[in-house]
């Protein structure tokens, strides 16, 4: 008795121990795992930050960027999810390359500012001799994105809504015109800043073209899911159910006979 109870005080003792080891090696793990989870986010974080003060001169860009990216992820693994087909999501990734490009071009050249200087300076030198030198181009600016848009915004609107979506899109249309038309005519554009904002156009425009090229796909959220549900299974027991409730009642109509 007293040799049985020696070893269990013996394996007593050992288990403690154990148990002490595993405790610091559970607590030297957490740090492990907690320094890494920091690391990761200060790499993803800061390296975001670092990016958007190195390629585009500031940290805000970094931060909308990697904003807008991660939206764009979020937006297209939804995609996948609710099985949309793979041109849903790589279609309108090519349009929103190509614009982001031509955004940035466009910009980067300073192409809008030079072609409304340009007229700008033919209306000075004919029909509006007294415009200011320094308001010309952004005048022009304003004057021809507001006409474009706002006709585009009359025709698609108008398709919609009718008359008032109609008038609501030229009103819109114009408004945004202007303010583009003041900005791309009326300021002066780096590089960097004009990829920066080549890849946000970019951006923007993938992530608001993969719900609609999953629309045009007549892609059904919900027929994914449905697959979830064991079907064939379900089917069998209900006629399994059906064949037993049958049987059930021959047998009691049988019984009720004898």
């Amino acid at each position: 008795m007293n040799l049985a109870r020696a070893h269990v005080d013996l394996l007593k003792a050992e288990l403690d121990g154990i148990l002490a080891e595993i405790k610091v090696i559970a607590a030297l793990a957490g740090v492990i795992l907690a320094v890494a989870f920091f690391l990761s986010l200060l790499l993803a974080v800061g390296g975001t930050l670092f990016l958007g003060e190195w390629l585009f001169g500031s940290i805000g860009w970094g931060v909308a960027l990697g904003a807008m990216g991660s939206i764009a992820l979020i937006v297209a693994a939804a995609m996948v999810l609710v099985g949309a087909p793979r041109r849903v999501v790589v279609t309108p990734l090519g349009w929103g390359v190509t614009m982001g490009v031509v955004v940035a071009v466009v910009l980067g050249a300073n192409l809008a500012r030079r072609a409304a200087e340009q007229v700008g300076n033919q209306l000075r030198s004919g029909a509006l001799p007294h415009l200011d030198p320094a308001w010309a181009p952004v005048v022009v600016g304003i004057v021809a994105l507001a006409i474009v848009l706002g006709l585009i915004g009359l025709i698609a609107l108008g398709r919609v809504g009718g008359p008032g979506g109609a008038v609501a899109g030229l009103i819109l249309g114009a408004i945004a015109g202007g303010l583009i038309g003041w900005g791309w005519a009326g300021l002066t554009f780096s590089w960097h800043g004009a990829v920066a904002i080549g890849i946000a156009v970019g951006l923007v425009a993938w992530i608001a073209l993969m719900p609609a090229w999953m629309l045009r796909a007549g892609v059904d959220p919900s027929a994914r899911f449905r697959r979830l549900w064991p079907k064939e299974s379900y089917e069998t027991a209900m006629q399994t159910k059906e064949w037993l409730e049958t049987e059930w009642q021959k047998r009691r109509a049988g019984l009720g006979r004898t």
